[in-house]
């Protein structure tokens, strides 16, 4: 009862934040109170407000996409005889009847597709609710069958349950499998992230240091490679490298930090070519500034233009990668957690379309969507938080 009470209130709080900010930013109410006004009535909050709201329409229309891609891609009676009909048990039995039945109702494939549709929204929209898992029991006595209700669980949002995945006992709970995976794929991940960044940065700002020499047209050679080659083969590349020439293990185990080297040098690498390529090109169109031409024209030296204005205008449309880099650590890598095996989010895709685990697909997708427009929410604030030139007025 307490989780009802926290969950709506939380809803309750949100819904009257966004109401009153609306209304004091038309002004009707708190018109003419300046610090009420700078609060609830700025730009940016504005801004994020239309932001999110768009975002969810968004996400929204491709939920309702991919519910019926995946529910006709997977009917849920072909699922039913891959689940539970065997040589023993004939479709037409009384027993796999039941098991289908109780598993419709546990996944929400009971009734028509609209109402699928809409309780499938109820479960996934932030609303406190309680799940409990079944399962058939046989009564001895009798022989007939029960339905046995056990492991109730409040939920703010839930995905449904797991099928035939191999390790896992049916009808588990999805964020019970997606959670862990998405913790380890993070863990690696903001390693990797942290790596990319502290060389990327510093790999682009030398190449337009020293624009057209020979540390640039080596940076720029190996950009192109990075481009050339394909994403599977260069994994494979650098595996080589790293397991077969400095000995790393090629088999990830979250107790051993020395098979971690491998996915996070790689995704390191990878992307610290990328950034090092928009680093380059910010600085260079920077170095071409008329405000440089004129600070050089001054006598100011080099390196005192460097630090105190090139650096300073450059960095500012690649703040907003931050977020997104951290928050797509969540989602891991899928090529590279197959690669060197490794339970994260990545690997949990390839389960969810291999096992045709309709719950699994959908979550990872929402997830990966809500993720999305985090980032990019976050991004935008980042940049007009370091950019004063920046305005959200009309």
């Amino acid at each position: 009862m307490a989780s009802y009470i926290i969950g709506y209130t939380v809803i309750a709080v949100i819904i009257l934040f966004v109401v009153f900010s609306v209304l004091v930013k038309k002004r009707i109410l708190f018109g003419e109170t300046v610090a009420v006004q700078k609060i609830f009535g700025h730009p940016l909050l504005h801004y994020s407000i239309r932001r999110v709201g768009s975002s969810l329409v968004s996400i929204a229309l491709a939920i309702i996409v991919t519910f019926f891609l995946i529910r006709l891609a997977y009917p849920a009676d072909e699922t039913c005889i891959q689940l539970f009909a065997s040589q023993s048990s004939p479709t037409s039995s009384e027993l796999f009847k039941l098991k289908c039945q109780n598993w419709k109702e546990q996944m929400g494939f009971n009734g028509s597709m609209i109402e699928q549709l809409i309780n499938f929204f109820y479960n996934i929209l932030p609303f406190p609710k309680t799940v409990c898992k079944t399962e058939l029991e046989t009564i001895e006595a009798t022989g007939e069958y029960v339905t046995k209700v056990f492991d109730c669980r409040n939920f703010v949002i839930n995905f449904g349950s797991v099928y035939k995945i191999p390790g896992i006992a049916n009808g588990s709970f999805a964020i019970d499998y997606i959670g862990p995976r998405m913790m380890t794929s993070f863990k690696i991940g903001i390693i990797a992230v942290v790596l990319e960044l502290a060389l990327g940065y510093p790999f682009g700002i030398m190449m337009a240091r020293y624009q057209n020499g020979i540390f640039d047209k080596i940076g720029k050679t190996y950009i192109m490679t990075i481009d050339a080659i394909p994403g599977v083969a260069y994994y494979y590349i650098w595996m080589a490298i790293l397991c077969g020439l400095f000995a790393l293990p090629k088999v990830f185990e979250a107790g051993d930090f020395s098979s971690w080297l491998p996915l996070i040098l790689t995704m390191g690498f990878t992307g610290m070519s990328g950034i090092g390529l928009w680093v380059r090109r910010y600085m260079v169109d920077e170095f071409n500034a008329d405000y440089v031409k004129f600070a050089r024209s001054k006598g100011l030296e080099e390196g005192r233009i460097m630090r105190i204005h090139i650096l300073r205008n450059a960095v500012v449309p690649l703040v907003r990668t931050f977020p997104s880099a951290v928050i797509g650590a969540l989602m891991g890598s899928y090529y590279l957690e197959k690669i060197y095996n490794v339970n994260g989010i990545g690997g949990a895709l390839l389960v969810a379309i291999n096992t045709k685990n309709a719950s699994l697909l959908i979550a990872i997708i929402i997830i990966s969507a809500l993720l999305s427009v985090i980032s990019y929410l976050l991004g935008d604030i980042v940049t007009a938080i370091v950019d004063p030139r920046i305005s959200f007025t009309k």
